[in-house]
């Protein structure tokens, strides 16, 4: 995977994927009002490494969601294509 930000830029990396098999489904909230967002199916969690300039990589656990058009992808990578999403409750 190519990487086409500038140096010392911010930038998340997946170091881990782990999968659930529970069927459980997340409702989101678009902050951006998109359609299509509202309920998303969980598959997994990411642990995420986030690098920022001028300072100490930050580890994570967020959820996978199965989004329509990427397939699987951390919460936080298909918030970078669609805008903030708001977890309001898994079911």
């Amino acid at each position: 995977m190519n990487d086409y930000r500038p140096p010392g830029a911010f930038r998340r990396e997946t170091v881990q994927f782990i999968p659930d098999r529970f069927g459980k489904t997340g409702l989101f909230r678009s902050e951006l009002g998109l359609e299509g967002y509202d309920s998303l199916p969980l598959v997994g969690w990411a642990l995420v490494v986030t690098f920022e300039a001028d300072e100490l990589p930050r580890l994570t656990v967020e959820p996978v969601v199965d989004d329509r058009c990427m397939g699987p992808v951390p919460l936080g990578d298909l918030e970078e294509e669609v805008g903030p999403l708001t977890l309001l409750e898994i079911v």
